[in-house]
Parts: structure tokens; sequence; C-alpha cells
């Protein structure tokens, strides 16, 4: 039955995409649609053969139309437009009021689970701009609290399983499940090297030994090993040139090296920014980019306008616009956005779904997965309180249950953002609790609050006081400037206004009596004198809308903290180098950046790795697969290690193992995070607890002044390797260590490893 002559379809009736005039008895009937064999829509074609179709059938004009991330129709195709912009921190950033807002990058990181990674992002969308790869080389910057932390490897290996979570692909596998679509479509953000506010003006000015040390191993592995559809360009320029524009990063590297097949999108405005830096001429700034091997504008539509000028005045050509149409199409394909109904995953997932039960539970497993315990003092957690009114909770904090979401959460005006940590202890104790502000908002800027602070915690024997950073830019419950945010980085690092002040009169006023603190932030705090005012410090990071309930849990021994900073904890603001603000990129200025290059842990409050338990783990007997004390260049290590729970409370542990290379040749790291595994043990029982090193976890870079920062040298050098075996970082924590020699040299590429 014709559409065009019944005014419509029927209710219950399926209008054919392949001439969007025919009606068939609903989607079950799909394949009576007329003119599906040989094009697009038929699903028994190759993904190849159906993108050729396409692009026989379409003018320079629809394909050009393409290449923005708001791609329009093309009705005569019956292919709808598609809104490419879906930004995924920690749920779907542009959602409605379904969304499940899981605990942000920082806390995710904080679970050292790739498990957790993975269960987390399964479902979360069609396509995604996530996850976000930039490691945080300083604690002030406001975008850290997207991102899975400082270290390269665990950033690497959390992304793997983030990616191949949410895309529910195989690693090193294209297709979804049985060969079938993918669930969703991941994106690499941001390529490469940006991790400042001033992005737009910066220049990573990179040796070829922090390109391959520090900021390609996560992106290598998020597109070789997870599959991930799509790569963002930054805004920030790489060796003097645009990211965007630059054809060693966008071709050389990501096409050639990587054989990565997806499509790379600008950053929001990325491609028209280069308008000044490149060239005064947009026309010029539209044909570097699509040369260079960028394929859709993020953003406008500005740059992509300019393009068939460019064509016309021999500038660019139709096959790369044909090119970069192919490399989005393809995607859209292997979605299954043109398959028959009820054939692709997404197609059967009704929206009330979103924030389901199921959903719901997998969110506060995160958010607990996350929780980190920093200090214990006495045993000071968990609280087991005899009765409700033996406990004050202080703090603003404590009642905005926006606080708890962090950066890129827009919501609808409807939306529930779950409990307040406030509701969330009421409801553990099931009876009303003291309370007092302390504060007039969150950032404290004046001390108006504190009297009736310490009034309200006269007659409670524990004090709860809530302390840390607000950062929201996208409409979530903040009642004063961002502290963190895209766009913004903090000047200093000490708690905000007048919160350890705060702090200070609660224990001067209460001495005998438990004052734990618990902090809600992104980037890492210096807690100056409340270190030591503070009997328990719990830090939340920023937890999601299961947040408070996972707090409540925590605090009063329901769960068992498992979580480990991914970023260092420092003294104060003055330890840190300045070379981060001036745009330095040398990891060893002043007293080094991050973990792997700090000289002097006298700067560090609370190291990369740390977290404590409420129960006790024992390492023994750590030995080296079949005993091996000498290995190949291209061989991996496998260690086992005994880990004994010995108090009377189940518990995770996150075993780690870190690396030193005494006989390193060449400049490189201190110390260095290759491999971890966080496990469950029961009260009184041991496990025992295999953890593989591979080459590229142990590899050096070759770089002199004839490097070229572009060309991948890492190198697996002979020579001793020195590997210890914990709860955490060597020099902090008690560890175990074995040693094993190299026997060659060889460049890490040569050898059949595979990833990065």
């Amino acid at each position: 039955m014709s559409a065009s002559t019944c005014g419509g379809c029927k209710s219950g009736q399926y209008l054919c995409p392949s001439d969007q005039q025919t009606c068939v008895d609903g989607a079950d009937s799909y394949h009576l649609c007329p003119n599906l064999k040989g094009t697009h829509l038929d699903a028994i074609l190759t993904v190849e053969e159906r993108v050729d179709y396409v692009i026989a059938h379409t003018s320079l004009d629809e394909q050009v139309a393409q290449l923005s991330n708001n791609a329009p129709a093309i009705p005569h195709l019956g292919i709808p437009m598609y809104q490419w912009l879906n930004d995924d921190v920690h749920g779907v950033g542009h959602a409605g009021p379904n969304a499940t807002i899981l605990p942000n990058g920082c806390g995710m990181e904080a679970t050292w689970s790739k498990e957790e990674a993975r269960l987390s992002t399964n479902g979360a969308g069609i396509t995604i701009y996530g996850p976000n790869l930039n490691l945080v080389r300083d604690p002030r910057w406001g975008r850290g609290q997207e991102t899975f932390g400082e270290c390269p490897g665990l950033t690497g290996e959390l992304v793997v399983s983030w990616v191949t979570g949410a895309q529910a692909n195989k690693p090193r596998e294209a297709l979804g499940p049985d060969g079938g679509p993918l669930l969703s479509g991941l994106c690499c953000k941001h390529f490469a090297a940006y991790d400042q506010n001033k992005a737009v003006e910066f220049s990573a000015n990179v040796s070829a030994r922090s390109m391959w040390e520090t900021y390609m191993p996560a992106f290598q592995r998020c597109v070789v090993e997870a599959q991930a559809t799509h790569v963002m360009c930054s805004y920030n320029s790489l060796l003097g040139e645009p990211t965007c524009g630059n054809e060693d990063l966008l071709t050389d590297i990501l096409r050639d090296q990587w054989n990565f097949t997806g499509f790379v999108v600008s950053d929001y405005d990325a491609w028209t920014a280069m308008q000044g830096y490149l060239s005064d001429s947009m026309v010029d700034v539209a044909a570097q980019g699509l040369n260079a091997g960028l394929d859709q504008e993020g953003g406008g539509t500005e740059a992509i306008d300019n393009i068939t000028i460019a064509i016309s005045q021999g500038k660019t050509t139709t096959e790369k616009v044909e090119t970069a149409f192919r490399r989005s199409l393809r995607i859209r394909i292997r979605l299954g956005m043109f398959d028959p109904p009820g054939e692709v995953p997404y197609d059967s997932i009704d929206e009330s779904a979103l924030q389901s039960a199921e959903n719901i539970e997998v969110n506060r497993a995160a958010a607990l997965a996350s929780m980190t315990l920093l200090k214990n003092d006495n045993q000071a957690l968990p609280l087991v309180p005899e009765n409700s009114s033996s406990i004050a909770v202080i703090g603003v904090q404590a009642t905005m249950a926006g606080l708890l979401v962090g950066n890129y959460a827009e919501q609808a005006a409807d939306n529930n953002w779950g409990d307040s940590v406030l509701a969330a202890i009421e409801a553990r104790l099931d009876a009303d609790v003291a309370y007092a502000p302390g504060c007039a908002t969150s950032d404290c800027n004046s001390t108006l609050g504190f009297e009736e602070a310490l009034k309200v915690s006269q007659n409670a024997e524990t004090i709860i006081v809530m302390l840390g950073l607000a950062a929201n830019s996208m409409g979530g419950e903040v009642d004063g400037p961002s502290d963190e945010r895209e766009g913004h980085d903090r000047t200093a690092i000490k708690l905000p206004g007048f919160q350890g002040e705060l702090v200070k009169e609660l224990r001067a006023a209460s001495p005998g009596k438990k004052l734990i603190g618990v902090l809600l932030h992104g980037g890492t705090l210096a807690l100056g004198n409340a270190k030591e005012q503070l009997d328990g410090i719990l830090t939340a990071w920023y937890p999601g809308i299961e947040g408070a309930n996972a707090i409540a849990a925590t605090l009063f021994g329901d769960s068992n903290p498992a979580g480990r900073s991914a970023s260092t904890w420092y003294r104060s603001t003055s330890v840190l180098p300045d070379a981060w603000l001036e745009g330095s990129m040398d990891e060893s200025d002043g007293n080094g950046i991050t973990y792997r290059f700090i000289k002097d842990q006298s700067v560090v409050d609370f190291p990369f790795g740390w977290g404590l338990s409420y129960t006790t783990f024992h390492y023994s007997d750590l030995t080296v697969e079949k005993n091996v004390k000498q290995i190949d260049p291209c061989e991996s290590i496998t260690l086992s290690v005994t880990v004994a729970n010995v108090r009377d409370l189940d518990g995770e542990e996150v075993v780690q193992v870190y690396l030193k290379l005494p006989d390193a040749t060449v400049e490189t790291t201190l110390v260095r995070l290759v491999s971890f595994k966080r496990v469950m043990i029961k009260s009184g029982d041991s496990a025992r607890v295999g953890l593989k090193i591979m080459p590229q976890a142990m590899a050096v870079i070759y770089d002199d002044e004839e490097s070229d920062p572009y060309n991948d040298t890492r190198h697996m050098e002979s020579g001793l390797l020195q590997l210890f075996v914990g709860g955490g970082q060597p020099g902090y924590v008690d560890t175990q260590h074995v040693e094993v020699d190299v026997t060659d040299t060889a460049l890490l590429s040569s050898c059949d490893i595979g990833g990065a």
C-alpha cells in the first residue's frame, strides 16, 4: 500500500525507508519493502558494499553536508538525519530525566576495576563523545575530573574495558556480538597532548619520549585494542601545528601506523579555531583539515561550508570528501542504523529502562567501588552508632545532591539527582540527624555559619564534615562559581575558602570526638592541617546519582572501601611545578610531574595508588612464572603472589605491580605501574593472584635531538627489571620484589605482541 495514496501509514504499520511511500504490516514485515536488495538497506551485503551504494547515489553537496556532527537526512535514500554529539563523561551528558549518571572519570579511575568499567558503560548510548583519555599532569586542571587520572598504564587498561563494554565488541574486533551491530560507538578524545585550560593558544612541544611514554599509549590501545569508532582531535597545537590540521597525527599515526578505519571529528569548533593559526582564510582551513585526515566538523558547519570552494580552487579534492564521508557512514552501518528493525540491540530499549532498577544497581556498585579511604586513625571508621543522636553532619554539601554528579551532567529540569548525603545517612539510620550547613555556600567564602555548626556538634560523639570542590558546567546544582570545569583551572589546590578553618574549629571544640571528613571533588586537594585534624578521611570523588547511598554505606560499614587514588595528592600548591602553567611538557621539571617522576616523596600527602581498607591484607610468596630469571625482549612476564585477608571482614584488595629500570641507558620513569588486579578475598581466606606484564609496559624511548616525535621508538632494553608487588607504590607501603634480566634490546614495533 502506498503511503501517498492513503495519507500516511495506519497505526501499527511501518513506513518502508527504501521509498518512503510503501506501508507494510509492522516492522516484522520489513522484508516485504521494495527496493531493499543490493542497496545500503540490504543487511546481507558487506559493510563496504553498502557504503559503496550510498557513495554511488549521493552528490558532492550531499556528501559534504554529511561531514558535520549534525548530519542532515538524505531523503531519496531513506537515510534519516543523525546527531553525533553525545558527551559521555559518566553517562550521556545531553540526556533527559531518565539518564543514569555514573561516577565521573575521577571516580571510575579510583575503582581500579576493569570489570567495573566494562559493566558501567554497557548500554550507554548509540554514539558517544567519550572516554576522555587525557592525563592529569597537574591537579589544578579543570577537566582532570573527566579523565582516568595521571597514569598512562592505568588509563589504557580502563579504556579498553570502558570502550568494549559500551560497544559490546571483543578486544580487536570491529563488530558486536556474533558479528552483528555494535551496541554503541565510542570516541577516543582529545587527541593529543591536551591537558590545559588555555588549550586553543597552547602548543604541546613534546619530545619523542613524552609522546610515546606518556601521550600515545592509551590512545593506541583505544584505537587498536578497543576498536573505538571515532577519535576527536583537540583544540591545542602539537609541535606548533593544530592537531585538527596535523597530517602526521591524523593520517601517519592513526591510519598508517594504527590502521584506524573510523572517523576523526574535531572538538567543538576546533576546525574553525584553526583560522588565524594555519591561515586567515576559512577556505584554506577547511582544506587543511580535510587533507590532514579530519572527517567531521564538531560544532557548526563554517568549515565544511567552504569545502566546495576549496575544491574549485584546487586546494582539496572530491576524493577527500568521499573518503571522509565513507568513514562516518561505515560506522553508521556497523551500528546497524540501516538494518531491519528488531535486529539492532538498542532498537528494543525503552527510554524508561535507562534508570531501571538494574541500571541503578550498576550505578550504585560503581559508586561503592570508587569510595577511597585516605585515612583511618584508630579505626575511626566504620561508624557503628548506638543511636542517631550521637552523630552530627556539618557542611552545606550534605544537602546538595547535584554536587555529587560533577561536570557534564546537563539534565531536564525535573531530573532526580538522587539522594543528598544527609538524606542517605538519615535513611541508613532511620532517624533524623543533627545538621548545620557550616558555610552558606559550597565554596565557604565566609565564617558566618561556624557558630551554628559548633553548637550542633556539641552533643554529638561523631561529627561528619563535608568538604571539597564544586564542578558543573552544564546545569547542575552549584550554588556559586564552579571550582573546576572545562574552561576553568584552579590556581591553588588547598581546600576552598574557609573549609580548613571550619575543620580547625570543629576539632578544637570537640576534643576526643570522632571527626570524619567526606570529600567531593575531581582534582586532588592539599588538605593542610585538616589532614592531621581529621580522624578519618573518605573521598567520594563525584560519585553520580547513587553517590550519597554509597557514601552512607561506606561510612557505616555496609561496604568495605577499596578505591585507590589514580592521582597524586600533593602537600601544597608551592610544591607543584610552575612548568605546567608555563606550557612546558617536561615531566622532570621541579619536583617531577606525576608519580612516575616525583623525586622527593616528602611533597606527597597521599601517593598515586593509595587507599585503605577496613581489613588488612598480607602478601607472601611472590614468584615469576616457571621461575624465569631472564626473558627475551619481546616476552611478557607473569607474576604470582599470595594475598591473605587476615582480619574478620571481607574485603577487596587492589594488587599493584610497579617497575624500576636501574640499567636504563636513556632517561625514563623513576617508577611506573605495569599491572594491577582488583580481587575480593573473604575474611580469613587467601588468594593466589596472577599478574601479567606486557613488553610495552616495560619499554623505554630512544630519543635525541634528531628524533621524530611522530615515530614510535619504544624499545625493550636489555638489563635489569625490578618488579615490586603490594597494595601500593614501593616506598609508601610494604612490597615484595623480584628481579628479571632482559637478554637483548629490540624495537617494540618489531615484536609480534599487538596493542600499545
